[in-house]
């Protein structure tokens, strides 16, 4: 009797995750395996011989006849009959059938949170509830029917998230593609492509390389957009950070260029410390100085490649196309640069548009053509 080796968990429970253990000993509670990904021609399941008469080796399972269990988006590997291979990128699983089938769209009917951990999946999901504080998702298109709290989110296509970005300062927001959120508070959103927020955006970082929109209130930043953004109701206003918005060039090399700077100020940090250290003549001086040297050729290298990026971004900009346009209220205090040049709005505007002309910022009425 033939018995068919598994290339996946056959008896997993997503109901039935336990911590696992991290290389040091300690408990991990938040990597917990909660799916099973695979990719398109990964092999499923093959049939091997048996190891003695009428036994097979632990974890495999016994059948009658060579004939596999095939379900959805599988199917019999073409360069070898023995094998069963995925036809899409999703998660394995034995269906109620009793048959091995690969589904694309991962739903989770409540909470990512400690019960799941962090959910890595390379197809599309649906968050029917929240993203809890300090989980990571990842996977292709994510809708999160819920609220993103303090989390890491990071779609390979779009993101869509229904309840919106309740972030504390500490939530991570990225995707690919487009990003659409009921609103968004104290988070970072990057985006290949456009945002849109439909009610407001409050002190969140934004870097958008398409069209930035907030049909509600946008206070804070800094917003980088490549060529657009529009305000609805209110543009400014507070007592705290005067809202700040950035277009003219690429958010995603900006946004490159602000963790290089990170890591240069990090490193500076490090060879000031060694440089004390060495004024005090300590016996290690030989092993500090060598560190210096290899922090020192570091910094070098990232000023180097700062001013390289820089250099893109001045080559790249379309400072003429660009507009912001703000149909309701703007107020005093806000700060708006195209390219290099810089305004700040020292008396409240209704219904302008802010444009580059002649290397200096313009204010323009009405904000929408008509």
């Amino acid at each position: 009797m033939p018995c068919l080796k598994h290339f996946f968990n056959p008896d997993f429970n997503h109901q039935n995750l336990k911590p696992t253990q991290k290389n040091d000993g300690s408990t991990d509670f938040y990597n917990m395996g909660y799916v099973q990904s695979v990719v398109i021609g990964q092999i499923l399941a093959q049939w091997q011989e048996e190891e003695e008469e009428g036994k097979c080796a632990n974890g495999y399972r016994h059948y009658s006849e060579k004939k596999f269990p095939k379900g959805p988006n599988t199917k019999i590997n073409p360069d070898d009959p023995d094998q069963l291979i995925a036809t899409r990128n999703g998660y394995v699983f034995y269906n109620e059938d009793g048959l091995i089938m690969v589904k694309e769209l991962l739903n989770i009917r409540g909470d990512v949170g400690l019960t799941t951990g962090n959910i890595f999946f390379i197809g599309d999901l649906v968050v029917h509830d929240s993203i809890k504080s300090g989980l990571e998702v990842k996977a292709f298109n994510i809708n999160v029917k819920g609220i993103i709290e303090q989390a890491y989110v990071k779609a390979g296509g779009f993101l869509k998230c229904d309840g919106g970005i309740k972030g504390h300062g500490q939530a991570h927001i990225e995707a690919k593609d487009s990003i659409r959120a009921n609103f968004c508070e104290n988070a970072t959103i990057v985006s290949g492509k456009n945002i849109i927020i439909d009610k407001s955006c409050m002190h969140s970082k934004v870097y958008c390389e398409g069209k930035f929109a907030v049909k509600g209130r946008l206070c804070g930043g800094p917003c980088y957009s490549n060529q657009y953004i529009y305000v609805g109701e209110q543009l400014g206003g507070g007592l705290s950070t005067p809202a700040q918005l950035i277009v003219g060039y690429s958010p995603l090399v900006l946004l490159h260029i602000d963790k290089i700077s990170e890591q240069i100020d990090k490193l500076t940090d490090l060879i000031s410390e060694l440089a004390g250290k060495l004024s005090n003549g300590v016996s290690t001086a030989l092993e500090y100085r060598e560190k210096i040297d290899k922090y020192e050729i570091k910094v070098r290298f990232l000023k180097n490649k700062k001013k390289e990026l820089w250099n893109t971004l001045e080559q790249t900009a379309k400072l003429e196309s660009c507009r912001i346009m703000v149909p309701g209220i703007v107020k005093a205090g806000v700060e708006i640069s195209i390219g290099q040049a810089f305004l700040q709005v020292n008396e409240p505007l209704e219904d302008v548009y802010f444009y580059y002309e002649n290397h200096e910022i313009k204010v323009g009425s009405p904000a929408l053509k008509k």
